[in-house]
């Protein structure tokens, strides 16, 4: 059964990345020039990129072992990353359904361990249809001086880590969006998609509700993604079964990671986690794909187990709990202060708009109503809830 890859790349930072930094990790044991049915690769990208790909010196050997396909897109000036992304994905589960075939969804910044797309390949064998991986984000700048050495000391173009070797070297050097994403002192990122604890120096507890939704093979062709692959009430549509989903709870087989540059992501911040926050935040982005998620326990890192691992592991699932459990009465009550802080923070903005002290641009007025209109809920991104913190360096 062929996979279809798809890969959504433009601009010059990015196709580095993927063609000195991704790629060579695909190239690894396992991985593309290994499975039994040579796979699509298709790779939606501009015109530009396109004709770097091409003239890349890693080309040949990905022609080699997959059936290259480009769908060439065409960008608009300051048009949403996630949007062309959106549109990408939605055109390649489009074709898919067609010939009823599996999707891989990979990234240009994902770094892979050994045996990935054998694994892929050998789940679709047992039946599975949907394959989910806490994808954690590690920091580019430290990976190059990383892969440096090594590629010293390999002395070749393809570069192989082993599931845990790759695990524990991205838990040693998390980006700095994935450090805010450790509840500390009552405190967390304002995303809490993932909520992370320190088990040893070489590994981390993850409870996700989002997670990479690596491998689909749709049972439903009746739905597309609104967001992005991981979004609302998209993965249950498409897989209803739960019992054809598997998710990757520890890094023993297989591990893929993303790096971003340390001036990537800057402007995250960590703010107080309460009930009723915690419950707003699920109100926006969770659906029941996600409440099956959050049930894991994911571990990242060598899963080398420790004794003092089941207190913690047990505590963190407790303080998950202790969080996500609020009375309706509660809620009711943190909801009304909500909205009545949002309509005090929209009067004093029309304020200083008339005054003349502040512009009010149509596109952002109309991004907040589409927000309501699409997620039945206040936008948190206004300005009232951010507090002004100085960004990281």
């Amino acid at each position: 059964m062929n996979l279809q890859i798809i890969n959504v790349v433009w601009g010059e930072k990015y196709i580095k990345t993927f063609l000195e930094l991704s790629l060579p990790t695909q190239f690894s044991k396992g991985n593309l020039a290994e499975l039994k049915d040579k796979p699509k690769y298709i790779i939606y990208t501009d015109e530009i990129g396109k004709s770097q790909i091409t003239s890349s010196s890693h080309y040949k050997k990905l022609e080699s072992a997959c059936d290259v396909i480009f769908r060439v897109i065409r960008i608009k000036k300051n048009e949403c990353s996630f949007k062309v992304m959106l549109k990408c994905h939605s055109d390649s589960i489009r074709e898919a359904n067609a010939t009823s075939s599996p999707i891989v969804f990979i990234s240009p910044d994902c770094i892979f361990s050994t045996g990935v797309f054998t694994y892929l390949e050998e789940a679709l064998n047992r039946g599975i249809r949907l394959l989910a991986i806490c994808s954690t984000r590690m920091s580019l700048d430290k990976y190059k001086n990383i892969i440096e050495e090594k590629e010293k000391k390999d002395g070749q173009d393809i570069v192989s880590w082993s599931s845990r070797e790759l695990a524990t070297i991205t838990v040693q050097n998390l980006h700095y969006r994935a450090k805010c994403l450790f509840i500390k002192a009552g405190h967390i990122s304002a995303h809490p998609s993932h909520i992370y604890w320190q088990l040893d120096e070489n590994n981390i507890l993850a409870k996700a509700f989002h997670l990479h939704p690596l491998l689909i093979w749709p049972r439903e062709h009746n739905a597309l993604p609104k967001i992005s692959t991981d979004g609302k009430n998209f993965l249950e549509k498409i897989c209803p079964n739960y019992d054809e989903w598997e998710v990757i709870t520890d890094c023993s087989k297989i591990s893929l990671f993303e790096i971003s540059s340390d001036q990537q992501f800057t402007d995250d911040f960590t703010h107080p986690i309460n009930k009723f926050t915690l419950r707003r935040w699920e109100k926006t982005h969770v659906s029941p794909s996600h409440h099956y998620f959050i049930k894991k326990n994911i571990i990242l890192g060598n899963s080398i187990e420790k004794p003092e691992w089941e207190k913690i592991i047990r505590d963190a699932n407790f303080e998950l709990k202790s969080l996500r459990n609020i009375s309706n009465k509660a809620l009711y009550i943190g909801f009304l202060q909500s909205y009545l802080n949002v309509i005090k923070w929209y009067i004093q903005t029309f304020l200083l708009v008339i005054s003349g002290k502040k512009k009010a641009p149509l596109k952002k007025a109309f991004s907040h109503l589409r927000f309501f209109i699409c997620h039945k809920a206040i936008p948190s991104h206004v300005g009232l809830f951010k507090p002004k913190t100085p960004k990281h360096k």
